[in-house]
């Protein structure tokens, strides 16, 4: 009896080192001309990191003897025609990991010896296996076709009336011929990864709508509108909101304070559900205006945000201009202390202006969805997630993206993604909610894909039933509510969380001082006029403190001449 007590005992103990040891470990091999790290591996990691927290990337000259040890799901991406370095071909060869090869160079490996691919461009028809759908993309590809039948195929492409494999698998061993990550396209290959993981997908599928760029300058009649339409409705509406608006004529910087009305209309809207997103502190930059420019993004330059905009642009030198790879990342880490310190002040400006506000920012948001690698790693001690898109380059604003669904990329520090899908409503087009059914039509092929868009208040109700109600069609579809997540907002004063539904919120802050922060100028002109009254404060006070001197000394020489 004893010895099953001491059995028993020890299994109990041992089953949670098994229950945790879930997450899957992965390593990402990749062949580029590129010195850095390339936008489709970032993509890559990002749509990985659905399904491991453990993910190494490794450039093929970089593999080592120890590289695969304990990898049990090993990537390899080929992202232009070359020859994988010998030893590093033999390691993979060697390895017991299950093997998913993409793109250029696979049959250099053992596991994809015996397939012949062709490089096809213009494709734009696709096909999934999976679910039997047809797929026309806006956007034609470069892909390779797999020009033998094979027994499984997860995605085939379509040319001139006929089917060629494009995503196959081979026993554990999967190949896919989409490589261009960052095209719509690489939706079937998202997909993909469910089989490759052998991950059980939830019959669900998450959205969200926000209320973008809600700002001093909003209308509080049509705010208020959409808003109560959508709670109305058991939506957990999301608002994107921008603490200052910024004229970008006269520079004047106005904040919800000046407009009691809508600050009301915010805070109720809250009350009855709604969450509160950090949409930046004045969503612009230089003499842009709020909403329509950049805030943590230089691109008239671009580049990162080096200084304030009131302050003289430092450009940023490429690294051929120095003489070794040394002297340039110092000079890039002195550089960019001022990016930080940019960063630094207009995070915590708008999460304490919020605060102050009454509100309860639970969410981060990135004007234009752009930002340097080094800003996601600072808005990361701000922020436990992120919602929209990620810039993939370091250097190009423009090459941006997301996932399908909710993922923790690398680039993010530990940041969850709720990826915005389906775009918003252009009322520039004539049926934008179709546009926007489209792209969530071509979600639904990936299994828990995310339905995330936004809408306008501006715009007042014209599509907004449209829009719930095609997204409400969604087979499975639930809405997120930020407050269930578990999310957390820190400043170094403030702390903010929500858990099953309940806000918490500590402010270390004095009254005083929070109330100071409210109202300290921002706009070179505020700046101005207020050091304007502080030199004729201080000159009156001066004025006065030197007329009761002379007065003082005056009395004690009558005094003197009297005695």
């Amino acid at each position: 009896m004893r010895y099953k007590v001491l059995i028993l005992l020890f299994a109990l103990i041992g089953f949670p080192h098994v229950a945790l040891a879930t997450s899957p470990n992965v390593t990402i091999v990749y062949s580029s001309t590129s010195n850095d790290v390339p936008p489709e591996i970032y993509k890559l990691d990002a749509l990985v990191s659905r399904f491991s927290e453990d993910i190494h990337i490794l450039r093929d000259t970089e593999v080592t003897e120890t590289s695969f040890k304990k990898t049990s799901h090993l990537f390899y991406f080929g992202l232009n025609a070359a020859t994988i370095p010998a030893s590093t071909r033999k390691l993979i060869n060697e390895s017991n990991a299950a093997l998913y090869g993409i793109g250029f160079n696979a049959n250099q490996l053992r596991a994809f010896e015996k397939i012949d691919v062709t490089r096809i461009q213009g494709v734009s028809k696709f096909y999934q296996e999976r679910t039997n759908t047809s797929l026309t993309f806006a956007l034609a590809d470069t892909v390779f076709s797999v020009n033998h039948q094979m027994k499984n195929v997860h995605a085939r492409i379509a040319q001139k009336d006929k089917e060629y494999p494009t995503i196959i698998q081979l026993n554990e061993h999967f190949y896919s011929g989409i490589y261009n990550l960052l095209n719509r396209s690489s939706l079937l290959f998202a997909d993909s990864l469910y089989d490759f993981f052998k991950e059980e997908a939830k019959p669900e599928h998450l959205g969200y709508i926000r209320l973008e760029d809600v700002n001093p300058s909003t209308d509080p009649k049509l705010l208020e509108k959409t808003g109560n339409y959508l709670l109305d409705r058991n939506i957990p509406v999301l608002l994107a909101v921008i603490p200052v608006y910024v004229d970008p004529d006269s520079g004047q910087a106005i904040h919800f304070n000046d407009r009691p009305k809508l600050l009301n209309v915010i805070k109720n809207l809250e009350k009855r559900g709604a969450s509160v997103i950090a949409h930046g502190y004045s969503h612009q930059y230089r003499s842009s205006e709020t909403g329509e420019g950049f805030e943590f993004w230089d691109v008239e330059n671009n580049q990162p945000v080096l200084t304030p905009s009131d302050e003289q642009s430092i450009i940023l030198k490429p690294e051929e201009t120095f003489s070794n790879t040394k002297d340039y990342n110092t000079y890039l880490r002195d550089v960019l202390e001022g990016e930080a310190s940019y960063i630094q002040s207009k995070l915590t400006k708008s999460v304490h202006e919020l605060v102050s506000l009454g509100l309860h920012p639970l969410a981060f948001e990135a004007p234009h969805y752009t930002m340097s690698h080094s800003g996601y790693q600072l808005t990361a001690t701000y922020f436990s997630n992120v919602f929209g898109q990620i810039q993939w380059s370091n250097t190009e604003w423009e090459v941006m993206g997301t996932t399908p669904y909710v993922s923790k990329p690398s680039l993010l520090h530990g940041m969850t993604l709720y990826p915005e899908t389906i775009g918003y409503v252009r009322t520039d087009l004539p049926r934008p909610v179709e546009e926007m059914r489209r792209a969530r039509d071509e979600l639904l092929i990936v299994r828990e894909s995310m339905i995330g868009g936004f809408y306008h208040p501006y715009i007042g109700m014209e599509h907004l039933a449209d829009l719930v109600d095609m997204m409400e069609s969604t087979p499975g579809f639930q809405w997120l509510d930020l407050r269930d997540q578990d999310e957390w907002v820190r400043t170094e004063d403030v702390s903010i969380q929500a858990s099953n539904g309940t806000i918490s919120l500590q402010d270390n802050r004095s009254p005083l001082w929070s109330q100071l922060e409210l109202n300290m100028p921002n706009s070179f002109l505020e700046k101005s006029l207020w050091a304007l009254v502080i030199i004729t404060f201080t000159a009156v006070l001066m004025f006065l403190t030197y007329t009761l001197y002379l007065r003082t000394q005056r009395k004690k020489r009558l005094f003197k001449e009297r005695g």
